[in-house]
């Protein structure tokens, strides 16, 4: 059976990126795998960032959770790892079933998208995979 591989970060716009994956997974009839990452420091573990890492990752396992609740019907799997979101995303979407990778983007421009990087645009470049984008529409929100 085909998978559904939905990566959020659990910014507001989650909540639209998993509906739209959710919702084309029921049309495909595959599972969900409902994955996010807890970023840890710069690539390296700094202390402070490595002591609260298991609430961290309790916490988007929870928020997670919370977000299957409300889709009751679906096959979902929860999945969080830890580490760059840019490696470890593509790392999981390659090692199963994934027939699809559905990510947001946030519409970040000009010096914000230079500064802060964009972690689509990278999974898009790099993906063996196809992947969805669910683009985030200001005008919606």
């Amino acid at each position: 059976m085909s998978e559904i591989m939905i990566a959020v970060d659990l910014s507001p716009f989650s909540a639209e990126v998993i509906s739209q994956g959710v919702a084309l997974a029921e049309r495909m009839q595959a599972s969900v795998t409902l994955f996010s990452v807890v970023e840890v420091g710069l690539g390296m573990a700094l202390p402070e960032t490595v002591s609260d890492l298991p609430e961290r990752i309790r916490e988007t396992e929870s928020a997670l959770a919370a977000y299957k609740a409300q889709h009751p019907g679906a096959d979902i799997n929860i999945v969080v790892a830890t580490g760059n979101p840019k490696v470890v995303t593509l790392e999981k979407a390659h090692e199963g079933n994934t027939a699809i990778l559905v990510v947001g983007t946030h519409g970040r421009t000009g010096l914000d998208h230079m500064l802060v990087g964009s972690t689509a645009e990278s999974i898009i470049r790099h993906a063996r995979v196809p992947v969805l984008v669910v683009p985030y529409n200001k005008a919606d929100h």
